[in-house]
């Protein structure tokens, strides 16, 4: 009998067939994706044993899995979504739900679902969820209090009456592995240490100079908690950070926290930059690997930040190269990839994307996916909001951003990597030219037939970033040049989705043809009706996607980045000698 009971989000449980263009499906519509299609796609979910509990779970459930066994005096189980039912029983005590994005308030369901004007899958599946919790509660007289938290808990800020609906009790915000066990002691003992934790969130706001101001917000209400910001507690070093203790989904493990690139309209930026060495990354990618997990995905937000020293960010390659060298030979696993990138230390250092290629294996069967930002293909929004997004490079000197992105583009295909680009639509002064900036950098890379995938998303301040409130409703006010880079981006989805799910997908071959048919003909069919419905909302976009199917300009400066990978060995060759010189 449990006294806690952790577990997630239904959505962040599927698994969609191991390919990756369908992990966003769950910001898609329900209206628009019946329940049978959107049930066969989310397939496999992850398993769950003879009691209902997850086998397989979140890394962030994990986490706090491996703390509160650690460090608490209570029971505690990681009960599968679908089975939560079998575990809540009158002397439950906390029930916590791990999630991403509960509302379909996240950048990426805001522009499938029109700016929350219809409902997601993953608003849809949270619901249900917190129905059933909810239900069973009343039928056993369960009075448990329920915790919501993970990386999508600040959609409540924006819609706090969802708490009253789904009778939630408290929203946590903020990394809490080393003080978890602390606060849900309290939560059971109705008595929170305000000296420890604040009844509030944390918000950021950037000055015109770009550099980020913490400030909170009290909830007099007493729903929103988060650490207090002169708590003796300060953020946890790694040391402190548990290891987990049972495996994660699609084999996660942690190798940093933060990203350091500052870029104004993300929250990661705000958390300092903290490091696993190569042995300790290990103990989860075993703990996995005795799960039957045969690879290991890196939970990064920036994976060339890794044990970086360097204020230009020049990446740190022999730490990188020894991390996989590490968890491929001495973990035995079969793969590994991390969770994000950027583009630019690539274009400086080559040897990282094929020095990684080559310890892991990789080749035509068998790619390295990552998640990157590119933002836009605008030097203006660059040099604007995320400046330290080219490092070690700089866009106007070495380079334009086009040209760094096409150059990086062509390195991680070279490789074997593909590349999961975002985009951003509506930022601060953001104006036509941008976006045909963007389009035109799209459609340049599309028309080099290399490998990627680009996905629009509307601004969002994430997180923390509250201080502006932003959530950017794009089809509200959109114009003409958007709704060309919002056509042009799922076009090249399109182009992927043919070119890509036969060679990738490895089930069943029956299942094999009809997930390649329903992506082939669903992405076609989405694509028909995305131009419509664009064309609908603005008829100037009609003569827009007609101009944007054939625009593929790209600024240049004309680098040569041969010659200037050259020069910056020979000044590092140069600096390293005056080094042991002085020393």
């Amino acid at each position: 009998m449990a006294d806690i009971i952790l577990t997630f989000d239904p959505s962040l449980g599927h698994q969609f067939h191991n390919f990756p263009l369908l992990s966003f499906l769950p910001c898609a519509p329900v209206r628009y994706v019946p329940a049978p299609v959107y049930n066969y796609l989310a397939l496999p979910d992850t398993p769950a044993d003879e009691y209902g509990r997850a086998i397989l779970a979140p890394y962030a459930v994990r986490k706090i899995e491996a703390a509160l066994k650690k460090r608490s005096k209570f029971n505690v189980v990681v009960a599968h979504p679908k089975h939560i039912e079998r575990f809540i029983t009158r002397e439950t005590k906390i029930i916590a739900v791990n999630t991403m994005d509960p509302l379909g308030l996240g950048p990426l369901s805001l522009m499938f679902n029109n700016a929350g004007r219809e409902r997601s899958w993953v608003t849809e599946e949270f619901s249900l969820l917190m129905r059933r919790i909810n239900k069973r509660r009343r039928e056993v007289g369960c009075n448990a209090k329920l915790v919501v938290g993970g990386s999508g808990e600040w959609e409540f800020e924006h819609m706090p009456q969802m708490l009253e609906i789904w009778h939630i009790d408290y929203v946590v915000q903020g990394e809490m592995d080393d003080i978890i066990h602390l606060l849900f002691e309290q939560i059971i003992e109705d008595r929170i240490d305000t000296g420890i934790f604040l009844f509030g969130y944390r918000t950021t706001t950037f000055d015109e100079h770009g550099r980020p101001r913490i400030g909170y917000v009290k909830d007099e209400n007493g729903r929103f908690i988060c650490r207090h910001p002169f708590s003796k507690y300060r953020l946890p070093k790694i040391d402190d950070i548990p290891t987990i203790i049972a495996p994660t989904i699609s084999g996660q493990a942690e190798i940093m926290r933060g990203c350091g690139i500052n870029c104004d309209f993300c929250e990661v930026t705000t958390r300092p930059l903290r490091y696993y060495p190569p042995e300790k990354v290990l103990e989860e990618v075993l703990v996995n690997k005795r799960g039957g997990i045969n690879k290991a995905w890196f939970v990064t937000d920036n994976q060339w930040a890794y044990m970086v020293y360097d204020s230009d960010f020049w990446p740190n390659k022999e730490a990188i190269l020894e991390l996989y060298r590490t968890v491929i030979g001495r973990g035995g696993v079969s793969h590994a990839n991390p969770m994000h990138a950027t583009l630019a230390p690539v274009v400086a250092e080559p040897e990282l994307a094929f020095g990684i290629a080559s310890i892991v294996g990789a080749g035509p069967s068998k790619h390295i996916g990552v998640q990157i930002g590119l933002e836009t293909g605008s030097d203006k929004l660059v040099l604007a909001h995320m400046v330290n997004k080219a490092k070690p490079l700089k866009v106007g000197v070495h380079g334009t951003w086009a040209e760094i992105v096409v150059e990086g583009q062509k390195i991680y295909n070279a490789a074997y990597w593909i590349p999961a680009y975002t985009i951003i639509i509506g930022q601060a002064g953001e104006e036509d030219e941008d976006i045909w900036d963007t389009i035109g950098l799209i459609n340049y890379m599309a028309s080099e037939e290399l490998y990627f995938t680009v996905t629009p998303m509307a601004l969002v301040n994430l997180g923390a970033l509250r201080g502006t409130n932003t959530l950017t409703d794009v089809y509200g006010s959109l114009t003409p040049a958007q709704a060309a880079l919002i056509y042009v981006c799922w076009r090249n989805t399109k182009r992927m989705a043919e070119t890509l799910v036969w060679r990738l997908y490895r089930g069943n071959p029956i299942f094999r043809m009809l997930t390649t048919g329903l992506l082939t003909y669903g992405a076609a069919f989405w694509l028909d009706r995305l131009e419509k419905h664009l064309c609908k909302l603005n008829p100037g976009a009609e003569k827009a996607i007609e101009k944007a199917k054939k625009y593929v300009h790209i600024k240049r400066l004309g680098t040569n980045f041969r010659k200037l990978r050259e020069e910056f060995k020979r000044y590092k060759e140069l600096s390293a000698t005056r080094l042991r010189i002085s020393s």
